[in-house]
């Protein structure tokens, strides 16, 4: 038993394959927009695709690679690319002379690289530059590269003013790549926008330009090509040139199928017009072709300036049409065009399941309820709980009705459950009205005690209750007029010092109030008022 122990741990430490699982070189997951642009910290590495990534929230900025990218039959969709990379290559025209050019796609520049089992939805690529310049949905340009097992739809548009450019569905520029078993559907746009300049353009359906080998690859291709100058238009390659430093098997193009219609005019003093099905120009000769399909093949050249476009009409409205996405496939808005009938699809959204649910156990105001959620597309199904809707209050509603002697109660009652939520008084109604009139039943003194010096006046403030007695009108005498005196209105003049009752009495004689006014006089008054003040020397 001891001699298997050991045998066991030194094949550990020898980390015999299969034992040991070497976590420093596994691919690195990709999940996020954001983990997709980390790849540019690291081209060089190894990564894996662990979720469909929706890119449509943001134009993209394409990003050099070098290293291995595995789909793992997952999607990017609505990948959006309007500026090209920073970085550049040398390209070469149908001369071989050599062109700095700038690149546009998911990527900018790609070398020694694998990619694979990777799907593009809706890869969109609108580049405008004066440079020149190839696009891609993949990549701008690509050397030694291998794209194994992917699906690209596209819809790419490159405006130019340069001397050598071209768009492809896969790739632009092609140094030695090799496609196996790819597929492409393909909207493919050029436009030359300086009849000055003689320049070489490039469409085709996997690639543009460039030298590499095609097999079992399904191409789908729709061209639109205005050219001041010469053009190259292919339904799978638009110019197959073999680069002097190719040193591999003789490049190929097999056991692919191909459905392509292109439309272009070429302007120029020589004309070319190089349009074919599977490719636009082999200068050369020296691609092999063998086992291939043309399903369909449709070519509309003119040798003057007539702007193409996958519209017929310059000002085209649409019709949208929302496709749903299911469990498996993204949704996507179809518009078409209501003058010519032009169609195309955008806005692709994630796929997801439609869950429909069953409610089990109804939620109430306070309490959660429970329901079983079934996709309406696959049956995946799963538990769970509906939230406590919470309280709906009404409006308040009296539930006591006040009375002449106690408060009554008003409270808001939730509509759903019946819950009381909050309740308030109502005040009291007062004494029920009587036969005949109101009487007084009293009068109020704001003060009842009023001290006054001589010569000074005071007003009595008084308050008459019920406020609707019949007769409110009041009236006051003093019990010494000598001292104080009031007037019809209860204004006070303190007369003489002494004390004096103020009496408040109602006209219908039903109540009545007191208030005791004290005078006093001031000291030089006291001196005046005095029984000797006669003896006073003048």
């Amino acid at each position: 038993m001891k001699q298997i122990c050991a045998i066991v741990l030194s094949f550990l430490l020898l980390g015999i394959p299969g034992l040991l699982y070497d976590t420093a070189n596994a691919p690195q997951g990709i999940a996020t927009r954001s983990d997709l642009m980390r790849i540019a910290e690291n081209p060089g590495g190894s990564y894996v695709l662990t979720a469909d990534i929706d890119l449509g929230d943001a134009a993209w900025t394409p990003i050099p690679f070098s290293g291995t990218l595995d789909g793992a039959g997952h999607t990017i969709g609505n990948l959006t690319v309007v500026e090209t990379g920073a970085e550049t290559a040398v390209t070469l025209d149908g001369n071989r002379r050599k062109f700095d050019a700038v690149f546009g796609g998911l990527f900018s520049v790609v070398t020694d690289a694998e990619i694979k089992n990777l799907r593009l939805l809706n890869a969109e690529i609108r580049i405008d530059t004066d440079q020149n310049c190839f696009t891609g949905a993949i990549a701008g340009y690509a050397s030694e590269t291998v794209f194994s097992d992917c699906i690209v739809s596209t819809r790419n548009s490159l405006t130019i003013s340069s001397v050598n450019a071209g768009v492809g569905g896969i790739l632009g520029y092609n140094r030695h790549c090799l496609f196996k078993n790819c597929t492409v559907e393909a909207e493919l746009l050029f436009i030359d926008r300086n009849p000055d300049v003689l320049c070489e353009e490039f469409l085709g359906g996997v690639y543009a330009n460039g030298c590499g080998s095609i097999s079992d690859c399904t191409v789908y291709t729709r061209g639109y090509a205005d050219i001041y100058g010469y053009a190259h238009n292919g339904g799978v390659v638009g110019m197959f040139k073999r680069s002097r430093d190719y040193n591999g098997k003789i490049p190929s193009i097999r056991d692919s199928s191909v459905d392509a219609e292109i439309r272009f005019f070429e302007v120029t003093p020589s004309r070319r017009a190089y349009c074919n099905a599977i490719i636009g120009e082999d200068s050369a000769k020296d691609c092999y072709l063998t086992h291939n399909k043309t399903l369909h093949f449709d070519s509309t050249y003119y040798n003057e300036a007539i702007p193409t476009r996958p519209e017929a009409c310059e000002s085209p409205t649409y019709t949208e049409v929302v496709t749903e996405p299911t469990c498996q496939e993204w949704g996507y808005t179809t518009y078409t065009c209501n003058e010519c009938g032009y169609t195309y699809r955008d806005d692709y959204t994630l796929p997801r399941h439609n869950y429909r649910e069953e409610i089990t156990e109804p939620a109430s105001c306070v309490k959660e309820g429970k329901a079983v959620y079934t996709c309406v597309y696959c049956g995946d199904s799963y538990s769970g709980t509906i939230p406590a809707a919470g309280h709906t209050p009404g409006e308040w509603i009296t539930v006591k009705e006040p009375t002449a002697d106690a408060e009554g109660e008003e409270a808001i009652v939730c509509t759903v459950c019946g819950e009381v939520l909050d309740t308030r008084p109502i005040p009291a109604v007062g004494p029920a009205p009587e036969d005949g009139p109101i009487p007084v039943r009293s009068i109020q003194l704001e003060e009842t005690v009023i001290e006054l010096h001589t010569g000074e006046t005071a007003a009595l403030e008084i308050m008459v209750e019920p406020f609707n007695a019949a007769d409110s009108t009041v009236h006051f005498e003093s019990a010494d007029p000598s001292v104080v005196r009031v007037d019809d209105a209860g204004h006070l003049t303190a007369l003489y010092p002494g004390t004096s009752t103020i009496r408040v009495y109602s006209a219908d004689g039903n109540a009545e109030a007191f208030c005791s006014v004290l005078v006093t006089a001031l000291p030089q008054q006291e001196e005046e008022h005095s029984p000797f003040s006669w003896l006073r020397c003048g």
